[in-house]
Order: structure tokens, then sequence, then C-alpha cells
């Protein structure tokens, strides 16, 4: 890579640049996922049913080959962050 020099009009917009796009980086890397499937069970003949958490509620889902229904929402803490 080579390298240029910079001159002190440029200096400034390109030390911008540079803390900009490694801010950036580091949102997307540090991205905090919202949405995870916490715990399933298989019921059988394609059936199942989910613990799934979108922040910081949780909710029990049921599906099948053609649907998926809300069964709850569930309260309180989340048993797998309890010491």
């Amino acid at each position: 890579m080579a390298m240029r020099a910079i001159d002190g009009g440029t200096r400034g917009g390109a030390l911008q640049a540079l803390t900009a796009q490694l801010a950036a980086l580091w949102r997307r890397q540090h991205k905090r996922r919202s949405l995870s499937v916490r715990e399933t069970a298989g019921l059988g003949e394609r059936r199942f049913v989910a613990v799934v958490q979108f922040e910081e509620r949780r909710f029990l889902i049921g599906g099948g080959p053609a649907s998926v229904t809300l069964l709850a929402e569930l309260a309180g803490e989340d048993p797998s962050e309890q010491p």
C-alpha cells in the first residue's frame, strides 16, 4: 500500500473519514442481537414449541408444517440468565 503525504487542510478530513469508518465497523461487530430462539422442543409430526426472545420480551410459540402460532407471552426473567 502506497503512503502519501497529507497536507494540513486534508488531514482533518481524512482523520474524520477514518474515525467514521472505524466507528461504523465497531457498531457492526458489537451490534446486540435483539431476536433469538432460546429453546425448542419437537412434538412429532413436524410440530414444535419454542421460546423466542425479542429484546427483553419472551414468547412461547407453536408451529407445524403450515403455520406458526403465538401461544403466550412469558413473564419474568429468562431462567438461563439466573446465577
